[in-house]
């Protein structure tokens, strides 16, 4: 309906009219559904002629269905029918085809003019008691009207009965019925009904059960009633007594419970209700009330019986049960194809729609509800028109398992309940009104116990009705609140009505309350007014006085003559106004709300004054006291305007001379002036150039800053930086007209800055920047040798371009200091460095640096060398003799007279330094390699907290190289916060105790590489350590000292201390202590006074600490003797603890030990004892008594393997040391093993437990230890094997049920419809192995119902159906196991959690074989990244073995991301869309078998997806870099150029990418493109997203596919967020691929748009069909899409429409329509739809003639008798012309097939037939036989017919006479 759907709008189909194909003279109603607000008018048209309604054509709407009806349609009705929709808001149409066809002359079977009987309702089977009556009844069609034989079991029922005990009978419209009369067991058997007409025959029958006992006890005094199938039946009773009875409703004995159809409550009367909705027949039954208290019981009792429609559905619907999300189909079989049927969920009649797809075969009716949810549970009735109903129920599984009624009817006033049931506890839940959330208010209730959740709204009004929902993840379930309102009456109007106007501008108004107040009593009166002349009724005056009222002038808005009524009301509403006679003429006294301010406007400019009085009167405006008119003066200045109670006055261009005039209003006694200001025009700056107001020259040239003001003779005022700019030679200003000029006339560096052209009003500003000719070096000597010896004199100089510039001296990167060792000196342009005594230490690089150029130069400074040697700075030393070889290590020395060499094998074995040779060898000169740092610790996180321990450090290249350490862009000094270590090739930078103010940048720069570290200090939370608990209660023992102790975490850290909520100050008897990071509270001598709750608070968390003194064990003194005694002997373990109150603990091996038995537990004083009296050797062990010290769990803890354990012990003091031990064994982190300390608690934790770990644990605190007894469990999988399977058996024979559950302990119960099973003679439980089974002996028809197993949770179902004698297959479904007699095998295909799986089982001589599985290939360990895809695989050694998978012991269900299959003996499971949390251990189980493997899912490594782009932006512009990552949570840095070098992007150490660098530059406004289309290939029916970013958001663009503007529609979506456009297309389609092009201004970007089809499959496909000859054959599929295009194909040859093939194609049905149908069509027909296809068969059924030779006509008759039937044989001669067509054919009778009989002597056979009669009509090419036969006749027939292999299906039903014996192909 509208109001559900929320449509509003144009008129839109929800459901289109269907096409129809009829016969001529049937009724055709075409329907559609169709929505619109307003509602749309609906014109119906035939072929553009619009349809009226007359005779034939009637047209209906209910609501927004609408339906045209054509009462017995003719061939002339056939063609295109359009409905169209049309309202206020648009239009719209569809249109249908339909097509009558005529009927075609049948050549009726006998006489012409007869029809054949046909039953039309058959007889239905029945089960009663002995002694009720039996009524069959029928409905039979025929002509002439056929005659009805019944017989039972094959007898005339005169033969069987006497008259009186039956009765048959007729009733109108062809009913006939056989009643018996108080049933017998002996009446019990099968029914058959006969009908015959003319020569032509029909039968029916039905089976009669009669119980030899009643079903049910009657109650004494039960009262019948009958209610209609489908209706609501309601038993009321009303019970009284006290105390309050317990009322219980049974039906048949059995407890009732309130369900779907069973409603149990109490209503406002005191009735106690039962209400069954929508009775079916099984409904029928004894229901008793019983009602029972202390006092004693009573009850009452009623025999429903539920009757059903004469005509009835021939199969009923039945119940189904489903999983949220699935699809629920419910099917039934009507009678006849014509009834029309509806569909009901409950009382609201179902429309076709996507959630419900309603479909009609022939007389199947089938309902599918599509995606069913909670809210579609429940009971759906199907409904022939005016007949009988079919009721099923509708189960729907899902997280709520109770949901909320459909509507709750709650008087105003009262509370409004709502309860949910959920299958498991929830989080998350949501409770909504009409889609907003609900939240907790006094007026609102909300509650969830466990599974149970809870809304109720207290008091109820009408606002809150609505619908309720409530929602729990995807799961909803909805109820509609109807509040009802009790009916209140409002007031009577009142009576009298006066009013007086005797005083002035005052009106009187009187009025009695009406003469019925009591009764319908006003809470106020309304008084409402109108001007009398015109005016319209407002309301002035809500009163509570019950007479009189009195009106002033000053209560109404204007002046004018007022009349008054009055009308009295109350919160049910008003009554009808009384008006009072006359009117009165009132004026209000005005004063001034808003009055007149000052105005200031400009030359030439217009005034405003305006003025606001409190009532709406006329005034007078003057203007320096002469009074202004109504109307504008001559001048035409100023202009008078009053709109209500504002009043203003306009003057129009004011000038310098109307300055200082006063403007004044008078009204009556109110009177307000104002001065009108006029001031000189403004002056103005026009606008200047961005080029000219950003100046940039060189320096020497002339700089001209020029603008233009609004008047010539306005003064401007020029500043430079904001100060008055001082005029010189060089600064001239200059005015002309307009125009001001500024001129420097030789610009100077010092000339840079921000000129202002100020004119008061307006200003302007230049931005002037002066650049300097870049200094350059000139020459130099960088070039020259710079090779020294130490103590030589170095002079390094360079020229400069300009003298005296400045320059800057760097040696090796850092500034050189001046000294006595380095002279610095500059002369003109001409610089000098100079170093009087070289060193070798002033190696190294020189660079002068003059701004804009630099020079570099290389020194080296070589050590002394002695003559005929060389001394390196290693100490190296080198002999030189000649024509002498020497052999140093490493290096090769050779002399000769003419030539010295000097060898090495590698360059990287010399000493860093230069070799220096004299004489005649040459100088070599040796370089090393920049250091270069190898590693680090910078990707590390360096965050802390002040007082933590900060090392940095970092490995060089090469050893002992030199680092400098820098701290936010400055040289670190090491002291003792900051150390510098240097050992080997690594360098430490080490903060003791690091601090806030230590946040910043550090770098180690070695020179020629660099290394950056982040460093954040934070300042560390104020936390108590100790003690770990909160809020204990103090106990205090008098007269001892009592010491309160709290560790901080920050020692200097201020505290408040706090007794029972009051700050505590310092006194004699408390003292406040503070003991470095420890808070004391001590008292000295403690009382009872000083007993409370004790806080000690900090800036940042509070404890309360208990103050009694710590418990010890005095005696005895560790270690403990071992105590050795004597069987029977008394053994006494005594401990002395310091204070007598303290409670102790005894165990004995790490379990507990209570008093009791042999054991004696004592406490005297301080010490505590355990007795044993009689030792014996059970009590031998180690014995422990806790108290006080160290605090353990006693009780034995249990683990599943694989599962971790963790172990906790707390100590006091909290300082103690522990060691944890096992087996003698000190135990240690590592591994598996994790020891922790926090506080006072000691742990261990074990991961993954294994089975060895199971032990007892000892935690020993020196003076005290614990013992922890672990014990670990193998997980417990249980898996039924194989399923119980449906059984049909026989009444009388015995029923087995049998399943395999894994492992053999498992405990299984069994349940037969839903009652625990009992072993009895009849019901037999066995067990051998693994196989479990129920045998039912002797199983009755009452047996029949559900089997249960239940293995420890999991649960097999299965269905017992038991067979009466001789019924056929009808009756049940095959048994599924066949047993035979040497044993049983069984081999089951089903399937299973998504999967198929084969089990085979070999059962003999009563045992189960089992085969030794093992693992041939086992899992293996497997390592992924997030969101890929993981598999794990093993192979068995035997195929069909069953398993299950688990994930970290839970185990792993088939689902969108999870497959499992089992191939052969290769099982795999794969894991899709893998998220970091899947990580675990996945294992796989097979009985015995198990193999486990490691999942690992990593974080994939972070890129970068977009790097940061070049940018242009104007000056003060803003600059937006912006790079995308892979992952969302990796950290960036952002690095910018300094005036050194280049720090590029970089990321943290995770991104697995390198830096990325982006420039800007400043630059006029352009539009570009920051972010390109991208392609974009999705699926049909997905949505597609365009994404493009310009550079300004405040650029409009435009989107175009293939060269067309996009438009937004419902299916397109164009969204811009700032700079960023975007594109949507929600589910495409295949037609919207093209080239998308987003245009913005005079940029475009483009990108195709490619759409995969989704593959056309078949969802339904064709059938194999029968069809008569000479009728049409309609073979139908549907397919996935209504586009989905098909071909039709005849074997492989493809078919066309035409006048023989008909081709329709609506919607995403495709039909294949074959017209006049014949033997030649037979053949198989495909639909091929390119991606799928299905094939069906099409078999035809009528006349067949020889091709051959005409039948040549014969008549034979043989006499006999029917007693005693003769054969007769038709021999060769007669039927030679039959014999040609005889070939391969069969005979049939009716619609069955009788085979040739008795003799076969050759070709053609003999057929043998007692009687027969043989005719031929050559015009119709049909051979017809008439033949009677009785019992011994037909069985030979048939005994005959079967040893030919020509077995008739469906024997049984052939009656003595067959009608039509025909020759088929």
């Amino acid at each position: 309906s509208p109001s559900l759907l929320g449509d509003q709008g144009a008129p839109r189909f929800l459901a289109y009219p269907r096409a129809f194909t009829v016969q001529s003279g049937t009724n055709v109603v075409l329907s559609c559904q169709i929505m619109g607000d307003p509602q749309p008018s609906i014109i119906w048209e035939k072929d553009k002629n619009t349809i009226e309604p007359s005779g034939r054509f009637h047209m209906e709407s209910k609501g927004d269905l609408y339906s045209l009806l054509v009462s017995c349609a003719t061939p002339k009705d056939s063609g295109l029918y359009v409905c169209r929709a049309k309202n206020s808001v648009g239009e719209t149409y569809a249109a249908t085809a339909l097509r009558v066809e005529p009927v075609e002359p049948r050549e009726e079977e006998g006489c012409s003019g007869s029809v054949a009987p046909a039953f039309l309702i058959a007889p239905s089977s029945m089960r009663v008691c002995r002694g009720e009556d039996v009524m069959f009844t029928c409905r039979v069609s025929g002509q002439p009207c056929p005659v009805l034989e019944w017989e039972k079991d094959g007898h005339k029922l005169s033969d069987l009965f006497e008259s009186s005990h039956y009765l048959l009978g007729q009733k109108p419209e062809d009913w006939h019925f056989l009643k018996l009369f108080s049933a017998r067991p002996q009446d019990g058997g099968v029914y058959v009904c006969r009908a015959r007409s003319g020569s032509q025959e029909a039968l029916a029958a039905a089976v009669l059960l009669v119980e030899p006992q009643a079903l049910l006890d009657r109650v004494p005094g039960a009262k019948a009633f009958a209610v209609s199938a489908g209706k609501h039946a309601k038993f009321r009773c009303y019970v009284t007594g006290k105390p309050k009875p317990e009322i219980i409703w049974q039906k048949d004995g059995e407890p009732l419970a309130p369900g779907r159809r069973h409603l149990i409550y109490e209503d406002r009367e005191g009735y106690f209700i039962l209400k069954v909705l929508y009775c079916k027949p099984q409904d029928q039954g004894l229901y008793m009330c019983t009602a029972s208290n202390t006092a004693g019981q009573t009850l009452s009792a009623v025999q429903l019986q539920v009757k059903e429609h004469r005509l009835r559905f021939q199969v009923q619907l039945a119940d189904v049960e489903v999983a949220e999300r699935e699809d629920a189909v419910l099917e039934c079989q009507v009678p006849l194809e014509t009834i029309p049927t509806s569909w009901y969920l409950e009382d609201r009649e179902l429309q076709p729609s996507h959630k419900y797809v309603m479909e009609e075969q022939g007389v199947v009716r089938r309902l599918t509800i599509r995606d069913a949810r909670i809210d579609d549970d429940g009971i759906y009735l199907c409904q022939m028109k005016d007949k009988g109903r079919s009721i099923a129920e509708v189960s729907v599984r899902g997280v709520i398992v109770k949901r909320l009624p459909r509507k709750l009817d709650v008087m105003e006033g009262e509370n409004a309940v709502f309860c949910v049931e959920t299958r498991d506890v929830v989080e998350g839940s949501c409770w909504s009104r009409d889609g907003l959330q609900l939240r907790e208010s006094p007026h609102t209730v909300l509650k969830s116990f466990s599974r149970t959740h809870l809304l109720v709204l207290v008091h109820v009004t009408r606002q809150d009705a609505g619908i309720i929902s409530f929602t729990v993840g995807e799961s909803q379930t909805s109820s509609q609140l109807r509040v009802k309102c009790v009916k209140h009456d409002p007031p009577s109007a009142p009576v009298a009505a006066e009013m007086s106007v005797v005083e002035s501008n005052t009106a009187l108004l009187t009025w009695c309350p009406a003469p019925d107040s009591h009764l319908r009593p006003a809470s106020h009166y309304l008084l409402e007014r109108r001007e009398a002349v015109g005016g319209e009724w407002v309301q002035c005056l809500a009163t509570d006085l019950p007479s009189s009222v009195r009106v002033l002038g000053d209560s109404v808005p204007r002046e004018a003559d007022y009349c008054f009524r009055i009308s009295a009301a109350n919160k049910h509403g008003r009554s009808s106004p009384v008006e009072f006679p006359g009117s009165v003429h009132l004026a209000p006294a005005a004063h001034l709300e808003r009055g007149l301010q000052d105005t200031w406007v400009r030359d030439g400019e217009d005034a405003r004054f305006s003025l606001e009085l409190s009532a709406v009167v006329h005034g007078s405006w003057f203007l320096n006291g002469a009074r202004v008119g109504e109307e504008e003066d001559a001048g035409g200045r100023c202009s008078v305007q009053r709109c209500g109670m504002e009043h203003s006055l306009l003057i129009r261009g004011a000038r310098l001379v109307d300055s200082e005039a006063q403007v004044t209003f008078v009204s009556g006694g109110v009177r307000d002036s104002a001065i009108l200001h006029v001031q000189a025009p403004q002056v103005h700056i026009a606008p200047v150039s961005e080029a000219e107001r950003l100046r940039k020259v060189p320096e020497g040239m002339p700089v001209l800053l020029e603008c233009q003001v609004s008047t010539p003779d306005a003064p401007v005022c020029w500043l430079k930086d904001g100060k008055a700019l001082p005029l010189d030679d060089i600064i001239t200003v200059q005015a002309e007209g307009c125009v001001r000029r500024l001129l420097l006339r030789s610009a100077c560096p010092s000339d840079t800055g921000v000129y202002t052209c100020d004119v008061g009003d307006d200003a302007v500003d230049f931005v002037v920047t002066v650049t300097e000719v870049p200094v350059r070096i000139i020459s130099s000597n960088e070039e020259g040798p710079h090779t020294y010896m130490a103590g030589q004199h170095v002079e390094l100089w360079c020229q400069l371009s300009r003298p005296a510039a400045s320059v800057c001296w760097y040696k090796d990167g850092e500034e050189v200091e001046v000294g006595k060792s380095l002279v610095l000196e500059q002369e003109g342009s001409q610089c000098k460095l100079v170093l009087p005594c070289a060193q070798t230490q002033d190696t190294g690089e020189f660079v002068c640096d003059a701004g804009g150029d630099s020079a570099f130069y290389t020194i080296t400074v070589a050590g002394k060398y002695d003559a005929g040697g060389l001394v390196g700075s290693r100490g190296l030393s080198l002999a030189v003799q000649d024509g002498t070889k020497s052999q140093v290590p490493g290096l090769l020395l050779q002399s000769s007279t003419a030539v010295a060499r000097l060898g090495f094998p590698e360059a990287s074995q010399l000493s860093p330094i230069g070799l220096l040779w004299h004489g005649a060898f040459p100088c070599l000169s040796v370089t090393e390699e920049p250091v270069r740092i190898v590693s680090s610790n910078k990707e590390a996180s360096h965050a802390y907290v002040a007082g933590q321990h900060v090392e940095l450090w970092c490995q060089l290249s090469r050893l002992a190289a030199p680092v400098h350490w820098y701290k936010d862009g400055e040289e670190v000094e090491a002291g003792e916060s900051l150390v510098l270590e240097q050992e080997g090739l690594q360098c430490r930078l080490v903060l003791p105790c690091a601090q806030p103010q230590d946040t910043g940048e550090f770098v180690c720069d070695a020179g020629g590489d660099s290394v950056f570290y982040t460093i954040t200090v934070a300042e560390p939370p104020v936390r108590i350590l100790q003690p770990p608990q909160r809020s204990l209660e103090l106990l205090v023992q008098a007269p001892e000292c009592v010491e309160l102790r709290c560790e901080l975490s920050v020692p200097d850290a201020p505290v408040h201390w706090f007794k029972d909520g009051l700050e505590v100050d310092e006194t004699e008897n408390l003292l406040l202590l503070v003991e470095g990071a420890w808070r004391c509270l001590f008292i000295p001598k403690s009382s009872a006074e000083d007993a409370g709750e004790y806080i000690c608070e900090t800036k940042d968390e509070a404890t309360a600490i208990p103050a009694e003194p710590p418990v010890k064990i005095l005696q005895p003194c560790r270690p403990v003797p071992v105590m050795t005694v004597s069987p029977g002997e008394t053994v006494t373990l005594c401990c002395e603890l310091s204070r007598e109150d303290a409670p102790v603990l005894w165990a004995k091996e790490g379990v507990r030990l209570e008093a009791g038995g042999s054991l004696v537990l004592e406490e005297e004083g301080a010490h505590r004892r355990l007795l044993i009296p009689a030792a014996q050797a059970e009590h031998s062990g180690k014995y422990t008594c806790v108290s006080g010290g160290l605090e353990e769990a006693q009780s034995p803890l249990e683990v599943q393997e694989g599962d971790s354990v963790t172990l906790v012990a707390r100590l006091s003091p909290e300082t103690a040391a522990v060691q944890w031990q096992k087996d003698g064994q000190t135990l240690c982190s590592g591994g598996r093993l994790l020891v922790c300390s926090e506080g006072a608690t000691r742990s261990l934790t074990i991961k993954q437990a294994e089975l060895g770990d199971g032990g007892i644990f000892l935690c020993d605190a020196g003076d005290d230890e614990a013992h922890f007894t672990l014990h670990v469990k193998v997980p417990r999988v249980v898996e039924i094997i194989m399923e119980l399977q449906n059984l049909t058996v026989l009444e009388g024979e015995d029923a087995t049920f049998k399943c395999l559950v894994s492992p053999e302990d498992v405990a299984v119960t069994w349940q037969l419809n839903g009652q625990p099973v009992v072993p009895s003679e009849r019901l037999l439980v066995t067990r051998s192995g693994l196989c479990h089974s129920l045998t039912l002996r002797q199983c009755q028809t009452g047996d029949a119902g559900t089997v249960t197993a239940n293995a420890e949770g999991l649960v097999s179902t299965a269905r017992l159906s038991v067979q009466g004698e001789g019924e056929g297959e009808g009756w049940g479904s095959a048994q599924d196991t066949a047993l035979g007699p040497a044993g049983w095998s069984e081999s089951t295909d089903r399937e299973a959690r998504g999967s198929v799986v084969e089990q085979t089982l070999t059962y003999r001589n009563g045992s189960l074989t089992a085969r030794k599985v093992s693992i041939r290939t086992p899992l293996v360990d497997v390592e992924t990244f997030e969101k890929e895809t993981a598999t794990f695989h093993l192979e068995l050694s035997h195929p069909g073995v069953t398993g299950v998978w688990t994930r970290d012991g839970i185990r792993v269900k088939p689902s969108s991301t999870c497959r499992i299959s089992a191939t052969g003996c290769g099982h795999s499971l794969t894991l899709e869309r893998l998220a970091l949390e899947d990580s675990g251990t996945v294992t796989f189980t097979a009985d015995t078998l198990r193999c486990s493997a490691h999942l690992r899912v990593r974080e994939p490594p972070v890129t970068m997806v977009r790097v940061p782009r070049d940018l242009g932006v104007p000056e003060t512009g803003v600059a937006s870099f912006e790079c995308e990552l892979s992952r969302p949570n990796a950290e960036v840095k952002w690095f910018k150029w300094d005036a050194a070098c280049l720090s590029p992007c970089r990321m943290d150490r995770s991104c697995g990418q390198g830096p990325t660098a982006a420039s800007t530059q400043r630059d006029e406004r352009q539009v570009h493109i920051v972010q390109e289309l991208q392609d974009v290939e999705v699926r049909e029916g997905d949505n597609a997203v365009f994404t493009c970013e310009v550079s300004h958001g405040d650029v409009k663009g435009e989107w175009f596919r293939d060269g067309e503007k996009i438009k937004v529609s419902s299916t397109v979506k164009i969204r811009q967020e700032g700079t960023r456009h975007f594109l949507l297309f929600c589910g495409v389609r295949p037609e919207d691929k093209g080239l998308i092009r987003f245009t913005a201004r005079t940029v475009i970007s483009e990108a195709s748009l490619q759409v995969e089809a989704l593959p056309i499959r078949i969802v339904k496909p064709l059938r194999d069909k029968t069809v008569l000859a000479r009728h049409k054959a309609t073979l139908e599929c549907t397919v996935s899409h209504a586009r989905g295009r098909v071909r039709w194909l005849r074997g492989d040859t493809e078919i066309f429409a035409g006048d023989k093939y008909e081709i329709c194609n609506l919607d995403c049905y495709r039909t294949l329509i074959i017209h006049h149908v014949g033997p030649e069509d037979e053949d198989s027909y495909t639909c091929d739809a390119f991606d799928d296809r299905s094939t069906a068969r099409l078999l035809v059924e009528g006349e067949w003639a020889p091709r051959q030779a005409p039948l040549v006509g014969a008549s034979v008759d043989v006499p006999g008798s029917e007693k005693t039937p003769e054969s007769m044989s038709l021999s060769l001669t007669a039927c030679k012309s039959l014999s040609a067509g005889l070939e391969g054919a069969g005979w049939i009778q009716g619609q069955g097939s009788v085979s040739p009989c008795l003799n076969h002597l050759g070709s053609p056979p003999v057929l043998a037939m007692p009687q027969l009669t043989l005719d031929s009509h050559c015009s119709h090419r049909e051979l017809e036989a008439r033949m009677r036969f009785s019992g011994p006749a037909c069985r030979l027939m048939h005994a005959t017919a079967e040893r030919w292999g020509h077995a008739p299906p469906g024997t049984e039903r052939h009656t003595d006479t067959i009608p039509s014996l025909r020759a088929l192909h």
